[in-house]
């Protein structure tokens, strides 16, 4: 049996390399060695070729180096070796992308997604050990259970890990170098807060809060399917984004984030999805969602359920818990409504299909993309709240999506099968909140396979709420465009299909300087607007590609997508629906 071991070097951060040492003892009839980088990462759905950051690939036995060739872009093929032997292969990895889902080092920090690092043995399952190697002073937060760490010499420190598999070696960051970490205990669980970077943030408010949003969430679920928990923070200007793994997650945030009390909560809301993605995606899964194949796409129709259904309960988690209030959360939501019904792309893609093309379309976003797809978070999150709605409805009201997560916990664990791609979840709600399983499989069909319209009015009607539409600032004409101010530019970022805009002929990426003869930018350009009625002229100039062009636009309605959400009735409903589930982390189903 083969078997390995990496070491992970990072002793010169100036250069943004990691130097990656992998040592393989073959199984005497072996007679060539695979080794494969992933080309994404779970939680990320698009190929990013990790391989073109590798680079001073080779292969030693011996002292002597080794015949290798590249067989395709991620894969590396050893040959001509001595089975008896062990080998050595070395290379090294550029990492200067700061993100969630790549590498990043300088002379602060190091920090690596090992899926964006690693490179695969093929044919060996695990385990994995493995060794980082540091400067003497920084240290290493990672999921993944320290064996043990020793001073080499007088400016190096190692930490040896062991991975179960690659799955397991794949899902595990790491945060390497002079951090701040704060701790606290939930439910006999330890939570570590790994900081990298500083700005205006309070780290013992940070620190409250995270655990207000453990706390908050785990409510929602019936058992703890970790004894440690790391969540990786980096702190950097105007940066948003993260990612889930099994006992941590990565955020990046705003620096300057912490005081503004939007910005924070933003930050808090990420915190608190990903941190519910320790069950909806990382326990809770589609099926072809692990074991994963990290050669190409793992293509699902049920994106909506782990990004939509935790967008969904992100912000209503933050509600329940007490960090953000009720009224703010019914705007939060109707702006998420308000989002869907402002994208045309409603009509072109379902959330079934919008899932399945993540890969094509979510991550690789173009100016049209506005026409002909939906974001699976917000509408996938509208569309929880809606089926919410319909439990709730056609239960009396005693049962909920609640309900709905903690029986998918207990039947599909991560040690079993996902969800199959298929009528189950259709069959699994009617059985658990006791509704009629047609009416499940009719929403179904509309709202998540299909692209109908959502009937707002029926669903907020059922916790009390009723929806007031109107005009966003007030201007009831349109062109069919959306525009953006570029500094002193005003650009078009897309045109709706068939809109006037289209029809005369603007397309993205022109810019606008003239409404009727007379200069604009955004703000100008509202204000003219305002004085204007459908089916009304205007002129417009614009430059396309420097070339200045004038056309007529007819003005057409501009309808009502600015949305807020009011109570009415009886509120019992409301109250209830805004109350934390009556769970014990240890119900059985």
């Amino acid at each position: 049996m083969t078997t390995i071991h990496y070491t992970i070097a990072v002793l010169q951060p100036h250069t943004h390399l990691i130097e990656v040492t992998v040592h393989i003892v073959p199984d005497a009839a072996t007679h060539h060695i695979q080794l494969q980088m992933p080309v994404w990462t779970p939680g990320s759905y698009l190929v990013r070729e990790y391989a073109r950051h590798v680079r001073d690939f080779a292969v030693e036995q011996a002292g002597h180096p080794c015949r290798w060739h590249k067989q395709d872009k991620a894969t590396w093929v050893v040959q001509g070796f001595d089975a008896a032997q062990p080998l050595t292969v070395r290379y090294r990895v550029y990492a200067y992308d700061l993100s969630v889902r790549t590498n990043h080092v300088d002379e602060t920090h190091a920090f690596f997604n090992p899926a964006a690092l690693i490179m695969a043995v093929v044919g060996v399952a695990g385990p994995l050990p493995i060794t980082v190697r540091t400067k003497a002073d920084w240290r290493v937060a990672t999921q993944l259970e320290v064996l043990m760490q020793r001073q080499v010499g007088e400016v190096e420190r190692e930490w040896q890990y062991v991975a179960a598999d690659y799955d397991a070696l794949y899902d595990a960051p790491f945060e390497i170098g002079t951090h701040r970490q704060r701790q606290f205990w939930v439910n006999g669980a330890l939570h570590e807060v790994v900081l990298w970077g500083s700005g205006n943030e309070d780290l013992d408010v940070l620190v409250h809060d995270v655990e207000r949003a453990v706390r908050a969430v785990m409510g929602h679920f019936r058992t703890v399917p970790y004894t440690r928990y790391v969540f990786i923070l980096h702190l950097a200007d105007g940066m948003y984004g993260g990612l889930e793994h099994c006992a941590s997650t990565v955020c990046l945030v705003d620096r300057w984030g912490f005081v503004r009390p939007s910005d924070y909560e933003r930050i808090l809301g990420l915190i608190t999805h990903e941190y519910f993605h320790t069950w909806n995606v990382k326990q809770i899964r589609p099926a072809p969602l692990g074991p994963f194949a990290y050669q190409h796409e793992n293509y699902t129709r049920q994106l909506w359920l782990v990004e939509g259904v935790t967008s969904y309960y992100d912000n209503l988690i933050m509600c329940r818990s007490g960090m953000i209030t009720p009224n703010r959360y019914l705007e939060l939501l109707a702006a998420d409504i308000a989002s869907v019904q402002r994208t045309p792309g409603r009509h072109q893609q379902s959330l079934a299909e919008a899932s399945f093309d993540a890969w094509i379309r979510y991550y690789r976003p173009d100016e049209n993309n506005v026409n002909v797809s939906v974001s699976y978070y917000v509408k996938g999150a509208v569309v929880a709240f809606a089926l919410d709605m319909l439990i709730r409805q056609h239960s009396q009201g005693r049962a909920s999506f609640d309900n709905v997560l903690r029986a998918l916990e207990a039947r599909y664990p991560l040690s079993l099968p996902g969800i199959p791609e298929d009528d189950t979840m259709e069959r699994l709600i009617a059985e658990v909140c006791h509704i009629d399983e047609a009416l499940v499989v009719r929403f179904f069909a509309a709202y998540i396979y299909g692209r109908d319209e959502l009937p707002y009015a029926q669903f907020l009607a059922t916790v009390g709420l009723q929806a007031q539409w109107h005009h966003v600032d007030d201007i009831t004409v349109s062109i069919g465009a959306m525009l953006r101010q570029d500094g002193h530019r005003l650009m078009v970022s897309a045109v709706f299909v068939d809109a006037p805009a289209m029809q005369a002929g603007i397309a993205p990426h022109d810019e606008i300087v003239a409404l009727n003869g007379n200069r604009v930018d955004l703000t100008r350009w509202r204000a003219r607007l305002r004085q204007h009625a459908v089916g009304e002229t205007v002129t417009i100039s614009y430059f396309r590609r420097d070339e200045l062009r004038t056309v007529s636009v007819v003005l057409a309605a501009e309808p009502a997508t600015a949305l807020s959400l009011q109570r009415h009735g009886e509120v019992s409903q409301f109250e209830r629906w805004l109350a934390a589930p009556a769970v014990t982390t240890q119900d059985g189903e």
